[in-house]
This record gives C-alpha cells, sequence and structure tokens, in this order.
C-alpha cells in the first residue's frame, strides 16, 4: 500500500462527511469538464477514465486511475475550482468521495497527510510529463505497448498470472495514447498476429504483459532519433 493510500485510509476516510460510492457501472460519470470541483475521489476498486475534450470535440484520454489513485485533484485550487476533464467508469467501481471542506480541513491540519498528498501529486505530474514524451518522441507501436503494459498492472490476470483483461475499446485506447483509431486498429491488428494481444469487443486481453515490456524494450528509439526522422 502506498504512504498516500494507507494516510487516506487511516486519516481521510474515517471522517463522517466522506462517503462510499460503491459499485457504479461502466460509463458511469462522476463529474464533468468545467462542472464546479466540489469533491475528491479515491479509487477503491475498478478502473476510472479522464477525458478531456477542446472546442472542436476531439478529445483525448489523459489518464485512467486504478485502485489506490486519487481523481479530481482540482478541488485543491484555492479560487472557484473547476473539473479540467471528464471522470466515468471504466469498469465497475468504487470509490469514496471526499468533500472540499472536509479535504481543507484535514491538510491544515496533518502535516503527515499533506506531504503524502504532495508527493503523490509530483508523481502524477511526472506521470503526465511521461505521456508528452509518448506523444511527442514515440511512435503508434511503442505508445500501444507502452499503455497495455501499464493498464495490465491495474488488473488482476484471469488465472495463473496469465491473461489479463482490459477493458478498454480500441477507440478508447486511440484517444490514450492520441492516435487515429484506423492507426490504432491496424497496429493491434499487426499486433494480435504477432501474439502479443487478443482482442475482442471493448475488451483487450494481453496474454504477458513481461513479453510486452521486452518487446517495447527491444525496439524503443531515442528521442534524437526521432527527431531525424521527422
Amino acid at each position: 500500500m502506498s504512504s498516500l493510500a494507507l494516510a487516506m485510509r487511516t486519516t481521510l476516510l474515517p471522517q463522517p462527511e466522506v462517503s462510499r460510492v460503491a459499485s457504479i457501472r461502466r460509463s458511469t460519470s462522476l463529474f464533468a469538464q468545467g462542472q464546479v470541483a466540489d469533491s475528491l475521489y479515491f479509487v477503491d476498486d475498478g478502473l476510472i477514465k479522464l477525458t478531456r475534450t477542446n472546442d472542436s470535440g476531439d478529445r483525448i484520454i489523459l489518464s485512467i486511475c486504478g485502485p489506490g489513485e486519487l481523481v479530481g485533484e482540482e478541488v485543491l485550487a484555492e479560487d472557484a475550482p473547476l473539473y479540467q476533464s471528464d471522470a466515468e467508469a471504466l469498469s465497475t467501481a468504487s470509490l469514496h468521495r471526499i468533500p472540499r471542506d472536509t479535504l481543507v480541513g484535514i491538510l491544515r491540519s496533518n502535516f503527515d497527510f499533506a506531504a503524502a498528498l504532495i508527493d503523490y501529486l509530483v508523481h502524477r505530474k511526472s506521470a503526465l510529463a511521461r505521456k508528452v514524451e509518448l506523444l511527442c518522441l514515440h511512435d503508434v507501436e511503442y505508445r500501444i505497448l507502452h499503455y497495455l503494459v501499464e493498464l495490465s498492472a491495474l488488473v488482476k490476470p484471469v488465472i495463473n498470472g496469465e491473461d489479463y483483461q482490459l477493458p478498454i475499446t480500441q477507440a478508447e485506447l486511440a484517444d490514450l495514447i492520441g492516435a487515429t483509431r484506423e492507426t490504432t486498429s491496424t497496429t493491434l491488428n499487426q499486433l494480435e498476429r504477432k501474439g502479443l494481444v487478443r482482442l475482442s469487443r471493448r475488451l483487450l486481453t494481453v496474454p504477458s504483459p513481461s513479453t510486452l515490456r521486452s518487446v517495447a524494450a527491444a525496439r524503443e528509439i531515442s528521442p534524437q532519433a526521432v527527431a531525424n526522422s521527422a
């Protein structure tokens, strides 16, 4: 258990104002982009996707959060905080809803909890920096391999440590990696022919994340090489 998850469970979640939202179904919305940020959510089980849409209707999935992670950090902003993305259940999920006033009160009175939250937010920033690097400096196949490995770490294997079923569609994967659906579909079909992934409706199955990781490591090219080929 991470230091933040431990701090949440021992300090914040027992507060009487905190409520548990149990077993919400896939596609259930937690909040919408531009909505007033009044609550922070702690993911207990399942997956939550954060999607940002521009004025033209184009969208990208900023991140997919799993157990022990937070959703809705915008609530920490001091003046009129607004959510910067849509938050929606990617799978059946259970969460804890923490009202803004409760969170602020704990932060002001508990240094250890505040330190754990700051450390978590720094790691979240690093993850977003890594995403920008992937979008700018790596091709679609590498991005797919990278995120399939990451998503596999958020779910449990079906049997005996094998077959990790990821509750994500090809269209959602395209939004996650910042590619067109056509390119994403073509690349996934190529990976399926190699036995690295199995495709089905609203589900991607990874037989071996460690194999994907090895393939990604073997074909990773340097940022300079990408710049030279642009």
